[in-house]
């Protein structure tokens, strides 16, 4: 643990905390556009900065990226750290106006105006990197990144074209602050030909990356839940049973044993399809069926082998 103070309140917060997550932790507020907490800290935005006393002189840095240290001094609200802020918003006012976010966040810092001539139509991406880095380090799919340089950079997939290696997830249009990211469910899709027209069933689209995958439909209910190649890079990650999303997560119920009634004959786990339960073997003849749900798909092949419904 380490202590540290924050606009004078002393603090405890274990030694690899941030002062952002130190601070939020004591409910003390600091603006930010590009923190999130299931991604590494970038300090991109540059909103989150806080005036730090090191060495008997004051510097400002971002409070996502810096580690909390015994001893430190932070003000979130001093003069400096509110002019830094205003700079930030009014770069992104100019280059955002329409945003509203930017425009609450210009209300709050009293800022009225931007510079015109770096105001660009109709932009509506603030280039904080929260879409890539969810696509890169918590996908994994690494289906866009950064391009271009100064006013010109924006996220895009690779040259402009269609995203090869997107799964149609989702994360990127989730995590987006401003909704530029657009994604459609599309109930049904069809392709039409000179001769025929083709069926080809429920889509997810996310436009800005030219992106159609085709949903998974549940065995069960039938209605489509999740884009099929999403599915098959978790269930490839995880080493998952090819079966294991054929039911959506609405429907799926896991086998239950009633141990009075289990025999241990062992027939629902000679018949199971994906080897999602064994015999726990007590000693003797105490044998008792075992289901293990990381591994099961809810097919429940098992209940219908059960010699005396054991299995529900």
């Amino acid at each position: 643990m380490v202590t540290l103070k924050i606009n004078g309140k002393k603090i405890d917060v274990n030694e690899d905390s941030t002062v952002l997550e130190a601070a939020r932790k004591n409910g003390i507020e600091i603006p930010t556009l590009c923190s999130s907490e299931a991604l590494k800290p970038y300090g991109a935005c540059r909103l989150c900065v806080v005036e730090i006393e090191k060495d008997g002189r004051t510097v400002i840095e971002s409070s996502c990226t810096c580690l909390a240290k015994e001893g430190m001094a932070v003000k979130t609200n001093s003069q400096r750290v509110i002019e830094s802020r205003k700079l930030v918003v009014e770069l992104l006012l100019a280059r955002c106006s329409n945003v509203k976010k930017i425009q609450e966040l210009a209300e709050e810092y009293k800022i009225t105006d931007s510079p015109q001539q770096w105001n660009k139509e109709n932009e509506y991406c603030i280039l904080c990197g929260l879409c890539v880095r969810a696509c890169n380090e918590v996908v994994k799919a690494g289906a866009i990144q950064f391009a271009g340089t100064g006013m010109d950079k924006i996220v895009d997939s690779p040259f402009h074209q269609t995203a090869e290696d997107c799964v149609a997830c989702g994360s990127c249009a989730f995590i987006c602050p401003t909704g530029i990211i657009k994604k459609n469910d599309l109930e049904s899709t069809s392709i039409y030909f000179p001769e025929r027209c083709e069926q080809t069933g429920p889509k997810r689209e996310i436009l800005n990356w030219q992106v159609e995958q085709k949903l998974k439909e549940c065995t069960v209910c039938g209605n489509p839940f999740a884009p099929e190649p999403h599915l098959d890079k978790i269930k490839k990650d995880k080493n998952l049973p090819k079966e294991f999303f054929n039911i959506c997560p609405s429907c799926r119920t896991y086998p239950v044993v009633d141990e009075d009634k289990c025999l241990g004959c062992g027939g629902c786990m000679e018949n199971c399809p994906i080897g999602a339960l064994e015999l726990d073997d007590r000693g003797g003849y105490n044998k008792k069926s075992k289901v293990y749900t990381d591994n099961c798909t809810g097919c429940h092949t098992c209940e219908h082998f059960c010699p005396v419904q054991a299995i529900s």
